[in-house]
């Protein structure tokens, strides 16, 4: 019995010294230290109200992750989890896009282990004004062009007895490989887009060292490994137009067409960058959340969602940790990167946020649903004909509120 408490304390000890070796010198660690501004309070235009609470739910429990999405009079279209872009029209789906093979073919898709292989889309813009016509970042594949221009269309066949009715489909088309390194490095996790004309459109590359599947290490270990690449649809050429940034996400042209305005998530602010020069200014900081997409309302202004809240009286863990990457990345270390989605509800408040900024970025309006059980995380928010359209990474419906 000696002996074998003897080699468990030997085994004990050396396990304290590794650990100790492992998180004690930030030298050791992929996790970096940051320090975030103290959490706004909840006042002024930020105050708690339960604006997102009067939403209706639009395909509630049929859905899954309606990361994003365009809408026009005819038909929201949106990207879900299970690589498919959907049509719907009067609440129900009428159409399904899968432009990846594996999505076309494998039924197994919308599942952890096969997000690399089926796809996961994420921005969706309309490429062509006036027409459904499409271009979709997925996380893992690339950029692609979808186009339901014609899949309304239906041809007769006569047979003997009856006529059968063919269904013609929507198109896709490949622009962007993420196969295909950009200054060295290949995109793994594209996440959201804009477009600056037919041909020219511009993509956030949230990092270079992390997929989509990845973010919660992505955000803990808070590297500025992040870019945006601008595409040349004719010629298939790309460029970075800026880089080291902290999980760009969400952008969005100004109205000028002349800069962009696009999310550093893990940062909680929005930056401002001038295409032509590359100067990249502060648009909207320490917001009381984390930002993902940002959308124009037609109206001078731009909705930001929020993917996680934090405030005065509920810091964030990002804001918690920031000084602290031996714990981050402790948590990094033992938690399997699959149990990270379903564990976030233990991490973060229920708050829920979004945001209407002005051309100067302050905060003109905020709605609130304290609970998040009308609304929860929020990863776009579009403004059609006076209504928000609220779409969710986590969500398994797409939330509609009058304003």
């Amino acid at each position: 019995m000696g002996r074998i408490f003897f080699f468990g304390f030997i085994g004990l000890a050396i396990s304290w010294v590794a650990l100790y070796y492992r998180y004690s010198d930030e030298k050791n660690t992929l996790a970096r230290k940051y320090r975030l501004d103290p959490p706004p309070g909840l006042i002024g235009n930020l105050f708690i109200n339960a604006d997102l609470e009067k939403a209706t739910h639009i395909l509630d429990g049929k859905i899954s992750g309606p990361e994003s999405m365009v809408v026009d009079d005819d038909a929201i279209y949106a990207s879900v989890y299970d690589a498919k872009i959907l049509k719907i029209v009067n609440g129900k789906v009428v159409s399904k896009a899968a432009y990846s093979e594996k999505s076309k073919f494998f039924p197994d898709c919308g599942h952890f282990d096969t997000e690399p292989e089926c796809g996961r889309p994420l921005g969706i813009r309309r490429l062509v004004t006036g027409k459904p016509k499409f271009v979709v970042a997925d996380a893992y594949l690339g950029v692609f062009i979808v186009d339901f221009t014609n899949e309304q269309d239906r041809e007769f066949v006569e047979t003997e007895s009856f006529l059968v009715r063919i269904f013609i489909p929507a198109t896709s088309t490949q622009i962007l490989d993420s196969r295909v390194p950009i200054d060295g490095f290949k995109p793994r996790f594209l996440n959201d887009l804009d477009v600056i004309s037919e041909d020219e459109i511009v993509i956030t590359d949230s990092s270079i060292r992390h997929d989509r599947r990845h973010f919660m290490p992505l955000i803990l270990e808070h590297h500025a490994d992040g870019r945006i690449l601008h595409l040349k649809i004719s010629s298939k050429t790309v460029k970075v137009l800026a880089d080291k940034l902290y999980f760009p996400n969400g952008i969005q042209l100004t109205e000028d067409k002349q800069s962009v305005l696009f999310s550093e998530c893990s940062m909680a602010r929005i930056k401002k960058l001038t295409i032509a020069s590359g100067k990249i200014e502060m648009f909207s900081s320490n917001l009381p959340g984390l930002p993902d997409n940002i959308r124009s309302s037609g109206r001078g202004t731009y909705w930001v969602g929020l993917a996680a809240t934090r405030s005065a009286t509920h810091p964030s863990l990002l804001d918690r940790l920031g000084s602290h990457p031996a714990i981050r990345q402790f948590l990094v270390d033992i938690i399997p990167t699959q149990y990270w989605k379903p564990l976030l509800s233990l991490f973060k408040s229920p708050h829920s946020i979004i945001l209407e900024l002005d051309s100067t970025g302050q905060i003109i309006r905020s709605l609130h649903d304290v609970t998040g059980k009308v609304v929860g995380d929020v990863s776009q928010v579009t403004e059609h004909n006076g209504e928000l359209y609220i779409g969710s990474f986590a969500d398994d419906f797409i939330a509609k509120l009058k304003l």
